[in-house]
Order: structure tokens, then sequence, then C-alpha cells
């Protein structure tokens, strides 16, 4: 559970796609340990850094996490979630929430990360994660964009990959 809710939420490797002014920007999050908990630097390069659309460098903390109702969810009721819908063969649906703050100053954007993991169906627990970028401030106060995720367990790596526009 912590494995597949960390990498969810901590963006190892994040790929965006403009789509507005065909902005691309590649985003990494540096190798962290535990839960996703937790302030991780990331590296931005790419057309939307080069033409201001989001900066270059900063860090990326996984705020909390979220029920699809809106309550949030600690570290620790999240494992447990998990557990119980593994054990019932059931549905767990989880909104990673995480804040990525500019070392330049320019501002911070949150973006939410929905994962949904059915252990009805064993052969693709994991559905196609999606993520929105919800709000900003600074220059990123009109950023928007959203898309799907994928996961690569074994390289321990999250991919999104979708669009986003400034105003």
């Amino acid at each position: 559970m912590r494995k597949s809710l960390g990498l969810a939420a901590a963006f190892l490797a994040v790929v965006l796609v403009g789509c507005a002014s065909g902005d691309s920007i590649s985003i990494e999050v540096f190798p962290y340990e535990g839960d996703g908990f937790g302030t991780i630097p990331f590296r931005a390069s790419g057309v939307a850094v080069d033409e201001a659309v989001v900066c270059e460098n900063g860090t990326m903390e996984q705020d909390h996490l979220e029920s699809p109702e809106g309550e949030i969810i600690t570290s620790e009721e999240g494992g447990e979630l998990y557990e119980a819908a593994r054990a019932d063969r059931g549905v767990m649906d989880t909104y990673a929430v995480q804040e990525f703050v500019c070392d330049d100053g320019s501002g911070t954007f949150t973006m939410k990360t929905h994962t949904r993991s059915d252990f009805a169906k064993p052969e693709s627990q994991q559905d196609i994660p999606t993520w929105e970028i919800e709000n900003g401030t600074g220059d990123y106060a009109g950023l928007s964009g959203s898309g799907d995720a994928t996961m690569d367990l074994g390289a321990a790596a999250v991919a999104l990959v979708g669009e986003v526009q400034k105003g």
C-alpha cells in the first residue's frame, strides 16, 4: 500500500504536455523513501519552462490524501482502507493532493491525482490514475491542466501526460 500510494503521490517522473500553446514540460521529482509524504525537490525542463509557463525547480510536498467525498485521510488511515479493500476484494478511491513550490519565488501550483484500486479485477487492479491542476498562486494563478498517469513500479516512476495552460 505504502509503495503504490507513495509512488502515485510523489511523481518521481512527471511529463505534462501543454495544449493551447503546445508548451511541453518534463518535471522530475527526486527519489524518496517512505510513504510519499514530506518535501521532495523537483526539476523541470522543456518549452513550458523556457516560456515561463512553469518554473525550473522547487519542491513538491504531498499535502494530504482525500476520499472521493473530500474528507482528509491520514497516511495510516489510507493504509487501513487499502488493506480492507484488498481483503474484501473491493474498490478504493483516493486523491493525493500535492503542492509544487517554485524556488524562484514565482508562485505555487496544486495538483490532485486520483488513484483507484479495484481488487475485484486481479488482472488489472489499477485503473489509469488521472491528475488535475486545481489552483495556483503568483505567476501560476491561472495555471490549469489535466490528464492521465501511468505507473512503472519497477522503475519507481510515475508519468503524467495531458494538457497544461495558463490563463
